[in-house]
């Protein structure tokens, strides 16, 4: 199947996705600013920049570094998530473009991919998923390219996903599924030029953050591991009820056809879809630490599914355009601080979006580690959330004094002295570790928290029992 030439007066794919682009963009530097950063966020604005870090690769980080160098206002941490959701909304129209859809379909499903949940989600804060999300999207329509007769785009769609494992390993979980997409489908295209270059490209780029994990002894395995525990089994009880929230439960419709559809049809390029998302849903089954993960082919099938017969044909504009708009209001409404954060709020909306809950109270959270803290006492927390709140907005004494056992914060090294105040369950529960230690308090974190600051005990300790070179191996915590 080879998709209709467009037309003479075709405006443009730029052109004909501006309009979501700049509102999505505009919404979300409006937004950028309020309630506060990340749980995430907070961490990466802590790490310095380097090579490799035991829990992530590390573009994310330096990004973070390179636009605290300019400033630490929160938006300005944020522009890189408004730009892949401004490109993510691009990248969106490309799909129904590619398949000969006109012009007013390719612009819906930009419309439609900027406003529903889980891009704007990832575009209002800025972590590894948010440039992963962009470099799934873009490597699946290359591969889409690629079906559609322009076998060199497999050359690109390595290149993307081979840079995009300097970000999040995740990637290579997709390359596998659409290899084995396009060997139900397309097999003659894997037998190709093109096919072997940027397979060759993808290793190559993708190879040192693998290897580093290896050398290391695969942490980040140990990482995911640890969210399998916390979560492994509500992950898959919610797994296919998330993917309809993040995808927008009124176009379910939309995204089964964008599957569906190319599946029934031997000759249409997008039949590799289906079972590259079958695979990705079953791999994370199996690995179920984030309900995320195949929302990277969700969305391409999404924006597929507008250029499909059983949509185009049975929807009307007006409908059309009233199911985006609505679906869009409500999605505003759950993933994006319109409202201001009153307990019932950020209560009642964190049931469906925990990354509210993840944005507020941690001001709060450091001027009462900075209040406990005596002078001279250095600070060791078992979450790198609240390391990096310290960090944040702590004075420059509690900046110099804070330390963290957690992922790749232990690699900074720990405390000299030989007083520390413990924050967190995993820290007091080194207590044997000092010869006195006396109970300070409980933090305040409020009712609506992260599971891991419900109860967050703290000590006051001295007198290590060895030198903290034998005791730091001791704090370290590998998971979310």
């Amino acid at each position: 199947m080879r998709p209709a030439l467009p037309a003479a007066s075709d405006p443009g794919p730029l052109r004909v996705a501006a309009p979501p682009m700049a509102l999505v963009a505009l919404v979300l530097l409006l937004v950028a600013p309020r309630y506060g950063p990340h749980w995430d966020e907070l961490y990466f604005g802590m790490l310095p920049p380097r090579w490799w870090y035991v829990d992530q690769p590390p573009l994310t980080v330096w990004l973070t570094w390179l636009l605290g160098r300019v400033s630490d206002d929160l938006w300005v941490q944020r522009l890189p998530g408004v730009v892949a959701a401004v490109a993510g909304a691009f990248v969106a129209t490309l799909f129904p473009r590619a398949l000969g859809a006109p012009t007013s379909v390719q612009r819906l499903a930009g419309w439609a991919h900027a406003f529903t949940v889980y891009p704007l989600i990832m575009g209002h804060l800025f972590t590894t998923a948010t440039l992963d999300l962009l470099a799934w999207q873009v490597v699946v329509l290359l591969v889409l390219r690629a079906c559609l007769g322009h076998p060199h785009a497999l050359l690109w769609a390595g290149t993307v996903a081979g840079l995009a494992c300097w970000n999040k390993l995740l990637v290579v979980v997709l390359a596998a599924a659409l290899l084995v997409g396009l060997l139900l489908t397309r097999p003659s295209l894997l037998r190709t030029r093109d096919a072997l270059l940027g397979s060759s490209v993808f290793v190559l780029l993708g190879a040192p953050q693998v290897l580093l994990q290896l050398v290391h002894g695969l942490p980040m395995a140990e990482v995911s591991g640890g969210l399998v525990d916390e979560q492994g089994d509500l992950v898959r009880l919610v797994l296919l009820p998330a993917l309809a929230l993040f995808a927008g439960p009124p176009l379910l419709r939309v995204w089964l056809s964008g599957f569906l559809t190319p599946w029934r049809r031997p000759d249409h390029p997008a039949r590799f879809l289906l079972p590259t998302f079958v695979l990705v849903l079953l791999w994370t089954f199996a690995n179920p630490s984030q309900p995320y993960y195949p929302v990277g082919v969700l969305l391409p099938a999404l924006a597929v599914g507008w250029a499909t017969p059983a949509v185009a044909d049975r929807w009307s504009r007006a409908r059309s355009r009233t199911v985006v708009t609505a679906n869009g209001v409500v999605a505003c409404l759950l993933c994006l601080p319109v409202l201001p954060p009153t307990e019932t709020w950020v209560s009642a909306v964190s049931r469906l979006n925990p990354t509210i809950r993840d944005q507020v109270g941690w001001p709060g959270y450091a001027q009462q580690i900075s209040d406990l803290r005596r002078p001279d006492e250095a600070v060791v927390t078992d979450t790198y959330a609240l390391a990096g709140a310290v960090h944040r907005y702590g004075s420059s004494a509690d900046r110099a004094a804070v330390h963290s056992g957690h992922n790749a914060l232990w690699d900074l090294g720990p405390p000299e002295g030989d007083e520390v105040l413990l924050v967190g369950e995993d820290a007091v529960a080194r207590r044997g570790d000092f010869g006195r230690c006396g109970a300070a308090t409980e933090l305040d974190t409020g009712p609506v928290v992260h599971p891991r600051l419900e109860h967050v005990p703290v000590l006051h300790c001295v007198d290590p029992v060895a030198d903290w070179a034998t005791l730091w191996p001791r704090f370290r915590r590998l998971g979310g």
